[in-house]
C-alpha cells in the first residue's frame, strides 16, 4: 500500500500493520485528531492507555511513516511548545498556526477550545 491510497481509519492500519502496536496506537489517535485541534504527547500517552510514555510517542511521532496523512505536527508539549530542531519545531508551529490555533511567544494558547 502506497501511503496516497491512505485515506480512512482501516487503510492506516492496514499500512501500519508490520509496525509495533505501540506505534499503531500512536499514529491511529493522532490520526483522528481533528483540524485546528491539539494534543499534548502526554495526553496521547493517556489514551492508548500508556501514561507516563509521553517521550516514547514524542519518539515514534518523529518517525512517522505517513506524514502527512498522521498530523504529527497538532502533537505538542505540555506547555503548547514545540520540541525538537528548531527548523522543525517552526515547520509545525506554522502548519498549527495555519489551522487557526492561536500561537503566542512560539507556543500554543492551551485552552479547552484547542485540546483534542
Amino acid at each position: 500500500m502506497r501511503i496516497e491510497d491512505v485515506k480512512t481509519e482501516q487503510d492506516v492500519k492496514e499500512f501500519l500493520k508490520d509496525s509495533p502496536k505501540f506505534a499503531t496506537a500512536v499514529y491511529l489517535v493522532t490520526y483522528k485528531m481533528p483540524y485546528g485541534k491539539v494534543c499534548t504527547y502526554g495526553r496521547v500517552a493517556k489514551l492508548i492507555g500508556k501514561p507516563g510514555a509521553s517521550r516514547a510517542v514524542a519518539n515514534t511521532l518523529h518517525n512517522n511513516p505517513l506524514f502527512p496523512v498522521v498530523p504529527c505536527w497538532r502533537v505538542v508539549k505540555a506547555d503548547g511548545g514545540f520540541g525538537g530542531d528548531p527548523k522543525a519545531a517552526a515547520g509545525r508551529r506554522g502548519r498549527v498556526q495555519s489551522e487557526g490555533v492561536r500561537i503566542r511567544d512560539g507556543k500554543v494558547v492551551m485552552n479547552s477550545d484547542v485540546l483534542y
